[in-house]
């Protein structure tokens, strides 16, 4: 909250892989860190629940405004099957059952591995080390 109220890292300032370099939600392995920021910003070119908002955008409101509001929640970041939904979807709710409080939940469209670590690998190799 105080990093977001000073720095408004989360602001259209910066992209969600510059938020994230400076909270450092990245992954140790530097080979899946590399990945990470062109998925990162592979997210400008999703769709997501809200008319008119890419799935980057999307992101990075809403952690604008959970740490902006009163009462912040807990984040929960979770996938599921691009051919179900392609969209980035934002709720609230309880993702995890033996828990009592509530989550602002992300969930992010993604492809199995196999079928997507060509192209993972091909981005990651145009954009350089990130």
């Amino acid at each position: 909250m105080v990093i977001q109220k000073e720095f408004s890292v989360f602001s259209e300032r910066y992209s969600l892989k510059q938020a994230f370099r400076i909270l450092h939600i990245v992954p140790a392995d530097f080979t899946e860190r590399r990945f990470w920021f062109v998925f990162l910003e592979a997210l400008k070119n999703y769709k997501s629940d809200q008319d008119g908002v890419n799935g980057h955008d999307r992101i990075r409101e809403a952690h604008k405004g959970n740490l902006e509001s009163p009462r912040p929640q807990p984040v929960y970041t979770t996938t599921h099957r691009l051919a179900d939904d392609p969209r980035v979807k934002v709720s609230q709710g309880y993702p995890i059952i033996y828990e009592t409080q509530e989550y602002l939940t992300i969930s992010i469209p993604t492809k199995p591995a196999a079928q997507s670590f060509p192209e993972r690998l091909r981005a990651a190799e145009a954009q350089g080390a990130g």
